[in-house]
Order: structure tokens, then C-alpha cells, then sequence
């Protein structure tokens, strides 16, 4: 049977099986209309998939996997290997079709290579892998009776990246729950197989998902245009909108694997996550925001303790935080600026004298006080709180205008550079400088900001690194704006000469192209515990 004829018999059949049902069955009807239109929306595109189809028919049998999920519940996964692709297709079509799960996602993937190894021989090419590398599905016999897609093995914890063992207990688990028999024993061999995928969202059309290297495959494709980016932030800016409750607090998080909810909350993230609300909401202009927004900050300045009328710091876990005073005034003068607002501008001017208070002659500050007495708890504890801080006390300095703030966050510049704090690499601290030269185009700042990123060969570590950090992105945007505010002003610096412009740009569009990785597209979170917890955020597939 050809494609179109396994398509129309899917479709007949979905039409005659409406017919026979009665009124109180329409629910059924319309599933299994949408099952028949999701489904052929994906053949269609198969169909004019002629690499795909010429891969497989130099396989020795063709295996496909077929998922649908309801966007609540883990995927259901049959997988049908057959000696032609349309038997294995329908068979496939037909068991999940008969799962009774509302098919609001739908996705095939089509097994085009494989590789044969043995056991020893994957534990020794993947010990010591980056966690969540891995991009390819397992057979554990010829036959494929028993097989696991990528995105099954790494949503479900199975594969230990640290020596490059199954975790044979969730192996069995997961084909149990594909109506598989468990493995008895520990096979010898393991075919290691690639797969083209398709996935429909929408009952008419499809996705041909990408297959590339490790940070690109398994997604639609994607691009780093204004457009697609704008999406993106939409799409996780109403992701966070819907884990915030009515008093303004986020779910701080899930565990992707089990699905729990985690029970901790820092409220110095908390003030990170109202600044990047608020900055979304610059990119998509989408009003549903804005009571979110509020909410926020009013749950935020429930953390403010006063030392007197005019010095304020933020509480975090009974200890106050210079670098938490310097992450509260990120959101609420975001928040001044963008809404043109005065609503916050007192609590802006005491959190910014609470980390004058915390900041000594030298420049540098004290990290935490105690929350009774306002004594020294740590001296120092990390660098990220001394940009932090001083990144506030810039964007305290552009809502109100006061001098002393930015002479204070240059004191604390010029500390930094006398300190060698180019060798820590911290993005906060390229942030800060960043800011800085909006108002001070020193040559010193400029130097220091280039620096920040080219000292250890940072950049290039950036450039070539398949690592999820969310820093990465945002240290190479920083010193990109920095350079080019350098360059388009005219201004004089003679490190110019050793900086690696080029890097930078090559670094710039990786980067970019990279954090689409992070976006937790439908097509991925189907195959987890609970996917309506993960889709549309922004995440790190390392984790």
C-alpha cells in the first residue's frame, strides 16, 4: 500500500467509524478526526521526504516509532518494525489510535541508520559524556522488538552519562509501559539508530524536525530572526505567567523526570524572574503581563527590610544580600523605565543606599549582613553579587539621577579592574560594565569590558561550548553591545588591537543559534512525566 492509499484508508476509516457512533460518542468522532488529519499531515510530509525515504530502504527492515500525547500526560510510544514502511506506519497508527489518548500532539520517527556496538564498547565511547548529549535511540536486539527513542532514554533519567550504563530497572520500565517485554538479561549488543522525525501540532500541518548535531536535533526548525525570537519570548513569558499564583510567588520549578514540584524558593531568582517578565513584556507588548508584573513586585517587596527610612536591603533567608539589593533593582527600575512609573521610586533610592552601606572605601562591598543586627555575616561569598550590586546601582542611577550612585558603582569599577576580576570571567560583572560606559566611555571600562570575556580564552571557550549555561548567551550580548557602542562612538581603545572581533561575531551567532536549545519545544516535552509543567519554558537539556 503507497502513502496516499495508507492515508486515504486511515481517513475512510476514521469517517465510517463517526458514522456508526451515536450522539453521546461525538468526544470519539472528533478524536478520531483528529487523529486521521494529525496523522495525515505527517505522512504528507514523509511523503516528500525522498532522502528519508531512500535512507530507509537501505535498512534491513523499517521501524517507526508513533507518539501521541494529550499536553498532560507522558507520551504513549508504539514502535513497529516491518519489512515496508506503510505496514509499520498503520500497525503503529493503529495501537495508538486504540490507547484512547487525545491526540493534541502527534510524533513520528522514522529509524534512517543505525550502528552496531557492543555494550563495553558504548560504555567506553560515552563515559564521561555531557550530560544529555546523547542524541540517538537504542535497539537492544537486531529485530528492534525491544528499542527506545533519544528523547525517551534522556526524559526518563535511563542513560548514566557519568559511565555510560543503562539503568536497566527504567529500561524495562519504559518498555513495559510500550506494551514491550522486559529484557531478562543485559544484551551484548546495542544498535545505536538516528531517526527522522515529524511532529504535528495543529490538525493540518506538520513539522519536518531537524537532525543534526547535538543542539539542534529533534526540533522544528528554528531561526534567530527578530520574529522567531519575538515568539519564543512569548511564549515563555505566558510559561511564567502561568506558574505564578494569585499572591505574585512562581513555582519555583519541576523535576522533568518524576514531574514533582520543587519545594524550594530563592527569592533573589525570584527578583531575576519579575527583571526578565519585565523585559519580555518590552519584546511582545503583551498586556496579559502587566498584572503578573505587579504581583510580583509586590510579592518582592515583602523581602524588604528597612534599616531606617532611607536604607533598605533584601531579606534572603535571614541574611541580607548586596547582591539581592542589586537584583531587586534590576526588576523595579526595569519596571520605572518601561511603564514610565514613579510608583517605586522611593524603594528604589533605600535599596540603593543599603548597598552604598554595604560598600567599603576600596569600592568593594561586604556580601551579606545579619538580618537583626546589620553586622557582617560574609565578608565575600561570590563574584556574581559584586556586579550584581553594582549593576543596580546603574539602573538606580538612570531612574533618579542621583550621583552618588554612579560614583559609587565606578569606585567599584575601578576596584574591580585594580583586583583583576577580568580572570573570573563573571557575565554579571560584563553586564555592569556594559552599563557603565553608557555613561562613562573611559577607555579604562571599555578595555576592561573586552577583557572580561577575552582573559583564560574565555570567548572562545564560549564560541566552541555545548554547555546550557543562559550566561553564556548573556555575556556575549553584553560585550557585543559594549563593543559596538565602542566602535559606532568613536571612542579610543588600544586593546582594540588584540581583541578578536571576528570571534566575537562567530561567538554571537552560535550563541544565539544554541539558546533555541534551551526553548522546550511541545515535540520534546510530550515524552515527559508531565509535560504541561515543562512546554514552552526555557530550560537546560543538560539537566
Amino acid at each position: 500500500m503507497g502513502f496516499k492509499k495508507t492515508v486515504a484508508a486511515i481517513l475512510i476509516a476514521a469517517t465510517a467509524a463517526g458514522s456508526l457512533l451515536c450522539a453521546p460518542s461525538d468526544a470519539l468522532v472528533v478524536r478520531d478526526r483528529l487523529y486521521a488529519q494529525k496523522f495525515s499531515a505527517i505522512v504528507k510530509e514523509l511523503q516528500n521526504d525522498t532522502e528519508t525515504l531512500e535512507a530507509v530502504k537501505k535498512l534491513d527492515n523499517a521501524v517507526v516509532f508513533l507518539s501521541v500525547s494529550d499536553g498532560k500526560k507522558q507520551a504513549k510510544v508504539a514502535e513497529y518494525p516491518a519489512s515496508e514502511l506503510d505496514t509499520a506506519m498503520v500497525d503503529a497508527y493503529n495501537d495508538v489510535k486504540s490507547s484512547g489518548v487525545n491526540p493534541k500532539w502527534m510524533r513520528l520517527d522514522v529509524v534512517i541508520s543505525e550502528k552496531e556496538y557492543t555494550y563495553k564498547n558504548f560504555q567506553k565511547e560515552f563515559n564521561n559524556a555531557l550530560a544529555g548529549s546523547f542524541r540517538s535511540g537504542v535497539a537492544f536486539d537486531k529485530k528492534y522488538t525491544s528499542a527506545l527513542l533519544e528523547t525517551q532514554i534522556n526524559s526518563g533519567g535511563i542513560l548514566n552519562y557519568s559511565d555510560g550504563t543503562f539503568n536497566w530497572a527504567l529500561v524495562n520500565k519504559e518498555l513495559a509501559r510500550m506494551g514491550k517485554e522486559k529484557l531478562v538479561y543485559v544484551p551484548n549488543k546495542l544498535y545505536v539508530f538516528k531517526t527522522q522525525g515529524y511532529f504535528a501540532e495543529n490538525s493540518g500541518f506538520a513539522y519536518r524536525l531537524t537532525n543534526g548535531q547535538y543542539n539542534n536535533t529533534g526540533i522544528r526548525e528554528f531561526g534567530t530572526d527578530r520574529a522567531s525570537l519575538t515568539e519564543l519570548a512569548a511564549r515563555s513569558s505566558q510559561y511564567l505567567s502561568s506558574i505564578c499564583d494569585a499572591t505574585g510567588k512562581f513555582k519555583y520549578g519541576y523535576d522533568p523526570i518524576s514531574g514533582k514540584e520543587l519545594d524550594d524558593y530563592n527569592i533573589l531568582r525570584h527578583a531575576g524572574t519579575v527583571w526578565n517578565l519585565i523585559m519580555q513584556y518590552e519584546m511582545t507588548s503583551d498586556e496579559r503581563l502587566v498584572p503578573v508584573i505587579e504581583s510580583t513586585l509586590a510579592y518582592l517587596k515583602k523581602f524588604v527590610v528597612y534599616k531606617d527610612s532611607s536604607t533598605a536591603f533584601i531579606e534572603d533567608n535571614t541574611l541580607l544580600n548586596v547582591g539581592g539589593n542589586g537584583l531587586a533593582l534590576l526588576a523595579y527600575c526595569n519596571y520605572a523605565l518601561t511603564f514610565c512609573s514613579s510608583k517605586y521610586n522611593s524603594l528604589i533610592r533605600a535599596l540603593a543606599n543599603g548597598i552604598l552601606f554595604m560598600q567599603k572605601p576600596d569600592g568593594s562591598y561586604t556580601h551579606t549582613l545579619y538580618r537583626n543586627t546589620f553586622r557582617i555575616a560574609k565578608d565575600y561569598i561570590i563574584v556574581y553579587y559584586d556586579g550584581e550590586a553594582s549593576y543596580g546601582l546603574l539602573k538606580a542611577y538612570e531612574v533618579l539621577g542621583t550621583q552618588k550612585y554612579l560614583t559609587a558603582a565606578q569606585k567599584a569599577a575601578d576596584c574591580f579592574i585594580d583586583s583583576n576580576y577580568e580572570e573570573l570571567n563573571s557575565h554579571w560583572i560584563s553586564y555592569m560594565f556594559n552599563e557603565l560606559t553608557k555613561y562613562i566611555p573611559e577607555e579604562k571600562y571599555f578595555e576592561f569590558g573586552l577583557k572580561n570575556v577575552m582573559a583564560n580564552d574565555y570567548m572562545r571557550k564560549l564560541y566552541k561550548s555545548r554547555s546550557g549555561k543562559n550566561s553564556s548567551n548573556e555575556t556575549i550580548n553584553a560585550v557585543f553591545e559594549l563593543y559596538d557602542r565602542l566602535i559606532s562612538g568613536g571612542y579610543k581603545c588600544d586593546y582594540l588591537e588584540e581583541f578578536d572581533e571576528e570571534l566575537l561575531f562567530r561567538a554571537l551567532n552560535s550563541r544565539a543559534e544554541y539558546g533555541i536549545n534551551y526553548f522546550m519545544f511541545p515535540e520534546q516535552a510530550m515524552f515527559f512525566k508531565a509535560p504541561d509543567t515543562v512546554v514552552n519554558s526555557f530550560t537546560v537539556r543538560e539537566d
